[in-house]
């Protein structure tokens, strides 16, 4: 019996055996009261509920209790005391985060225990060394780093702009050549320690209010009514017309000022009055041309003509007055030829076509009344300009001036340019004046066919690329021009383009 027994045993295995009865920590519910440290070794502060008067063994940090303190208290269990005073017996568990935190610097840190100051990183410092704008006490004792580096910038710049002595200036400089001038006795150096202060002044260097000066021109959200039944004006007529919305006795001003006022008050009728008063406005300027005189008349017409916001209408309408006015003054218009000359050009190339014929009329009407003498003049040094858009509607210029005064009498000119030694900017604009002619009047080269290609058949063999380029385009203007005519006034050209064509292919 005892041998089956002993296999019985044997055959048994642990997993037969029926659950064990030992109870574990975890298989209880918690009850209160219950003492889960009743088991030696198993203890564990985070199973039981803390109980005032209790101190948990784990809490104490080794060093770090405050000497005289009761053993447990540690320095995370009350803020720090001054030295002398005792340390009160702890009631309860206390922890670091139910504290308020201390003030950095409130106390001083007794030895052993943590610093005070690493409680709270977020603590608002003393005396405003972090404000956005420092106090000048606060800079007497800290800098941000903004300020140090500032500081340190300035004192670099300060030693690489010190003046140099006369040892270094004669070990720069060569012995013999120079000489050295003293000063002038009225000489006063410049030494403004203004300039050495810091980019963001202190409150005590900041400018007082200052009330500002009341401007009885200024013009507010309500734009002011023109006096005097004057049309209305844009906000960008204030520039030029600004003069008249000013009430002033007309009687007491000079006749040149009353001359003036007048003009204005008539081209502000012509640019944004009614029909009517258009009309009218353009018929006086028209009859008092000569009384105004060029110089009145030009000086406000001319500054409206390059307004950047002027409208296809109102460039229009100017450019009426201008023609009436031409051909009122005249001869008297020759001072101001240039003038005129620099605002009209650029219409020449504008994208525009009513603009381009627009610049191209009052260009005409300008040559037939200054005459071709005072227009060479006036266009000669714009001719070998360096800047090529200045170079090409100079030539537009003159295309327009030949076909208004006649070929014949600027072919002695157009020679003498394409010719020119003095510089390649001077014959390729000289070439490009006979291409722009080709382009402006057609057909009406043909008389003038043979001439015009004599003028301009060395430009093949020039030395600059540019020149025989802008020859080769010229020739086929004139020939574009001509055709189906003309062929026999290219005799002396033809060998050259196919000579040029064999090379250049």
């Amino acid at each position: 019996s005892q041998d089956e027994g002993g296999a019985k045993k044997a055959k048994t295995s642990d997993w037969d055996a029926p659950e064990s009865t030992t109870p574990g920590r975890w298989d209880a519910t918690p009850t209160p009261g219950r003492v889960i440290d009743a088991t030696p070794g198993r203890r564990n502060r985070w199973d039981e509920t803390p109980t005032p008067g209790r101190l948990v063994d784990s809490d104490a940090t080794p060093g770090g209790v405050t000497p005289g303190a009761t053993p447990g208290a540690t320095a995370w269990d009350a803020t720090p005391k001054l030295p002398g005073m005792a340390t009160p017996t702890p009631k309860r568990q206390r922890s670091r985060w139910d504290e308020t935190p201390a003030t950095m610097g409130s106390a001083t840190p007794l030895p052993g225990a943590t610093p005070a100051a690493a409680y709270t990183p977020g603590v608002t410092p003393v005396g405003g060394v972090e404000l956005a704008t420092p106090t000048p006490g606060a800079l007497q004792g800290s800098f941000t780093p903004e300020q140090y580096n500032l500081l340190r910038w300035e004192r670099d710049i300060e030693e690489r702009n010190r003046p140099l002595t006369d040892e270094e200036l004669d070990a720069m400089f060569p012995q013999e050549g120079y000489k050295v001038l003293d000063p002038p006795a009225s000489y006063v150096p410049i030494r403004t320690p203004a300039r050495k202060l810091l980019a963001t002044p202190t409150p005590l260097g900041t400018p007082l209010y200052q009330i500002p000066e009341e401007n009885r021109g200024q013009q507010y959200d309500v734009p002011k009514e023109a006096p005097g039944g004057l049309p209305f004006m844009k906000p960008e007529d204030y520039q030029y017309f600004g003069a008249l919305l000013n009430e002033e006795n007309e009687e007491e001003l000079s006749p040149d000022e009353q001359k003036e006022r007048k003009i204005m008050k008539l081209l502000l009728k012509v640019k944004n009055g009614t029909p009517p008063q258009r009309k009218t406005a353009l018929r006086q300027l028209t009859d008092k041309a000569r009384e105004f005189g060029a110089g009145p008349l030009f000086n406000r017409i001319l500054p409206l003509l390059m307004q950047p916001t002027l409208e296809d209408q109102e460039r229009h309408l100017l450019v009426k007055v201008i023609d009436r006015v031409l051909y009122k003054l005249d001869e008297l218009v020759r001072p101001y030829v240039h003038k005129i000359l620099v605002v009209i050009e650029p219409l020449l190339i504008d994208e525009d076509y009513y603009a381009r014929v627009e610049g191209r009329e009052i260009i005409s009407n300008l040559s037939k009344a200054a005459g071709l003498a005072t227009m060479i003049a006036a266009m000669r040094p714009d001719i070998d300009n360096i800047d090529e858009y200045v170079r090409n509607t100079t030539a537009r210029a003159f295309s327009v001036v030949a076909s208004a005064l006649g070929i014949p009498a600027l072919l002695p000119f157009l020679k003498a340019v394409c010719q020119s030694k003095k510089s390649w900017q001077a014959r390729h604009t000289g070439i490009k004046i006979v291409q722009q002619i080709a382009i402006l009047i057609g057909c009406a080269v043909l008389p003038h066919l043979r001439s015009l290609v004599e003028i301009i058949e060395h430009g093949l063999n020039d030395e600059n690329q540019k020149v025989r380029t802008i020859t080769a385009l010229s020739l086929a203007a004139l020939a574009e021009a001509a055709a189906p005519y003309g062929i026999e006034s290219f005799d002396s050209v033809l060998k050259p383009l196919w000579k040029g064509i064999r090379q250049h292919r």
